[in-house]
Order: C-alpha cells, then sequence, then structure tokens
C-alpha cells in the first residue's frame, strides 16, 4: 500500500481550510449570540445521488500515449455515484459525519502497436472501481430552529479503497490499494420538516497513491484523487 495524505492540489486549497478553520472558531461565539434556546435534533443519517468526477490517471495514460501513438485511450472523467452517511450533531453548529460513497468508471480502446517488421492490434479496457470512507466535521450556520434553509462547509479525511480491472486481449489483471488523503465541502439544506432536509452539497478531495497495470511488468502508475463529488439527496433526523 501506498499512503501520502496530501495531493498538489490538495494543497492548492489551503486558503478554503484557513477559512473553515477560521469559521470554526467565530462560530460558537456568533451563534452564543444569536441562536435560539430551543432543541434542535442531533441524529441522522443521508442519502445523496450525484456525480462523482476524477480521479486523475494520467501518469499511466500519458505513457500509454507515448508508447503507442495511435493509441486513443483518454482518462477517467466522471460517472454517476452513491453516498449514504450518518450524521451526529454535538451542538447546533457542529457535527460528526461518517459515510462512503461507491462509483465506477472505465476507459477502452483499439490501438495498434507497430512493430519493425510485423504489426497487431491491441484491445485494452480499464474498469476502475472505487469507494471513499469519509469522516467530516461539518459546520452549519443555524442560528434558530425555524431557519428554512442552513448553509454549512466542512473539512474532513478521505480514505480511497481502489480496484483497477485491466484488460488486455484476452488477458486480465486486477490491482487493489487503498490511499488516504482529505477534502472540503460545502452546501445547502432545505428544510421540508424540523426532521427531513433537502441537501445539495459539493465535495472536493485531494490524494495521491498507486496502481499497476500490465506495463513496466506490472510497475505503479501515480493515480492523483483529484475527485470532485456532486449531489443531491435527503437528510434525515431520527433523533
Amino acid at each position: 500500500m501506498h499512503f501520502t495524505f496530501l495531493s498538489d492540489r490538495f494543497k492548492d486549497m489551503k486558503k478554503l481550510i484557513i477559512f473553515t478553520l477560521v469559521l470554526s472558531a467565530a462560530v460558537p461565539a456568533l451563534a452564543q449570540r444569536r441562536m435560539n434556546s430551543g432543541q434542535y435534533h442531533s441524529e441522522g443519517f443521508y442519502l445523496l445521488l450525484g456525480g462523482t468526477f476524477g480521479p486523475s490517471f494520467s501518469d499511466f495514460f500519458n505513457y500509454i500515449s507515448n508508447t503507442y501513438p495511435t493509441s486513443k485511450l483518454k482518462d477517467f472523467g466522471g460517472n454517476a455515484s452513491f453516498s449514504l452517511g450518518y450524521i451526529s450533531r454535538f451542538h447546533r453548529n457542529f457535527a460528526i459525519d461518517a459515510g462512503f460513497t461507491i462509483y465506477n468508471m472505465k476507459s477502452r480502446g483499439v490501438f495498434a502497436d507497430t512493430g519493425v517488421f510485423s504489426s497487431h492490434l491491441i484491445d485494452r479496457e480499464f474498469d476502475y472501481q472505487a469507494a471513499i470512507f469519509t469522516g467530516t466535521i461539518p459546520i452549519y450556520f443555524e442560528f434558530n430552529p425555524g431557519q428554512p434553509v442552513v448553509p454549512y462547509i466542512g473539512i474532513g479525511i478521505s480514505i480511497f479503497s481502489m480496484r483497477l480491472d485491466d484488460y488486455y486481449n484476452s488477458d486480465a489483471y486486477r490491482d487493489s490499494r487503498v490511499a488516504v488523503g482529505g477534502h472540503f465541502e460545502a452546501g445547502l439544506a432545505l428544510k421540508l420538516t424540523p426532521r427531513i432536509w433537502v441537501d445539495a452539497r459539493g465535495r472536493w478531495h485531494g490524494g495521491s497513491g498507486h496502481l499497476a497495470t500490465f506495463e513496466k511488468n506490472f510497475g505503479d502508475f501515480t493515480i492523483r484523487q483529484s475527485v470532485a463529488q456532486y449531489g443531491l439527496g435527503i437528510d434525515y433526523f431520527f433523533r
């Protein structure tokens, strides 16, 4: 396993993270002045459907393009995703969010391996499947129970469980790895009832890992977890 806590792209988000930390210190004081003393629901779960874009496996796809000039293989783009999680609010404005997202992406192409005396066609297909397990500290900008719309932001840790199936003509190779990174999120929740919220969320991950393919005698290629997720769904508070 190869573990890297933050990718270069996630470091570029440091201003947003610093802004989040400043708000973490400022919100309790603001809430103390403005928050209504009414009760709030403290535990619930959420279900989101949406799209995930990334990761970047450019290290491998650039190698293929340089090795096989006729290759039309493209990096992974985006696909539908499903997210499920649990929320525990220990304060009106703060919570712990534990969840996961699952999705898969594919890339396929047929190209020629041209030698000095002969050439043959290569049929390559890559099936990438991933689950992202997340632990997040959201900050809810809710200052009274009757507030109909609640914006929020959060930061947390991301654990990427990755599997890549590489199909080379009639042969197949599978590699499974785990990588660790971090994420930042922002969202907007609309209260249908005190217990049921419509939740629209964006989450941006950063991290780096490695996966192996048939190339380089099953050598490693870097996969950058510059992943963007967008989802829409329901939060339900049962307590």
